[in-house]
């Protein structure tokens, strides 16, 4: 199977036309790329859908010859192995990483999960961070799929207890603590704005306050990111982006970005911010 990538639906649409396909995740705010066989898929309208993590090695289908993404995290690497009939089997582990795409990683402390699973976490993380990949910015389709063979590789060997892979994640975990105290910009009411070339979504408190929001400005992939701690009834970033941005922005109640591929500013992080303190 091939795995196309891209940051455009029509450019991913067009790559997987006429094909055998299965998409995951291949979601840009309320537009969804289907696949001929398969879709897997649980962002805004689909939201009540499982995360596609949780999909079994059951879930693949003869003769399936591409796999559509709009991009590659943990949640959608867990559907991708699915479909091609070799995810770990590690229930627990992929429980508390559908947890994670769908709450937020600054709501571990409420997912139970083990202390062996959140070493496999953030040793995910860890090899993520070193191991990126995005959709080409001019929006054409890519084939990722070397890259992707890596990455499932990375996970069956941390599910499989690799020591130097966990060891490299017990480090990740404790540069957080850094990463918090670099990417604070400010804070306004509820509010603080972060920027970082790494994910700060989960860095909801700064220097012992908590705060309800982050905005964040990602400057290396200049891409704005909102998230609520716990969205009161009033609160919804998948909303609140898209009035910003339009319709491919999008995501979840509790967090959501601007559109996958569209270079954002800091001006773009502080209409967010004023967006949300009014």
């Amino acid at each position: 199977m091939k795995i196309i990538i891209s940051s455009s639906p029509e450019s991913l649409a067009t790559a997987i036309a006429g094909k055998s396909s299965a998409t995951v995740e291949a979601e840009y705010g309320a537009v969804c790329v289907e696949g001929s066989v398969l879709t897997l898929a649980h962002h805004g309208p689909r939201s009540g859908n499982p995360a596609p993590c949780l999909a079994t090695n059951e879930s693949v289908r003869e003769g399936i010859d591409v796999i559509g993404v709009s991009h590659v995290d943990l949640d959608a690497l867990g559907g991708v192995m699915a479909i091609m009939g070799v995810k770990p089997s590690a229930e627990s582990f992929w429980d508390l990483a559908a947890f994670v795409d769908t709450h937020g990683a600054h709501k571990l402390g409420e997912s139970n999960a083990s202390e062996s699973n959140l070493r496999a976490l953030h040793a995910f993380w860890a090899w993520s961070e070193q191991n990126r990949c995005y959709p080409p910015r001019d929006g054409s389709a890519q084939d990722v799929t070397e890259y992707v063979r890596g990455a499932c590789a990375a996970i069956t060997s941390i599910l499989e207890g690799d020591e130097t892979m966990l060891a490299a994640g017990d480090a990740f975990r404790a540069a957080t603590r850094t990463l918090n105290l670099e990417s604070f910009k400010e804070s306004s009411g509820r509010v603080v704005l972060r920027v970082s070339d790494s994910f700060v979504n989960h860095l909801y408190d700064y220097n012992g306050e908590a705060f309800d929001a982050v905005v964040a400005y990602n400057s290396k992939f200049k891409s704005v990111t909102v998230s609520f701690a716990n969205p009161k009834e009033t609160d919804d970033a998948c909303k609140l982006v898209q009035s910003l941005w339009g319709v491919l922005a999008g995501g979840h109640k509790g967090i959501a970005g601007s559109p996958r591929g569209q270079e954002m500013t800091l001006e773009d992080a502080y209409a967010a911010l004023d967006a949300i303190t009014g």
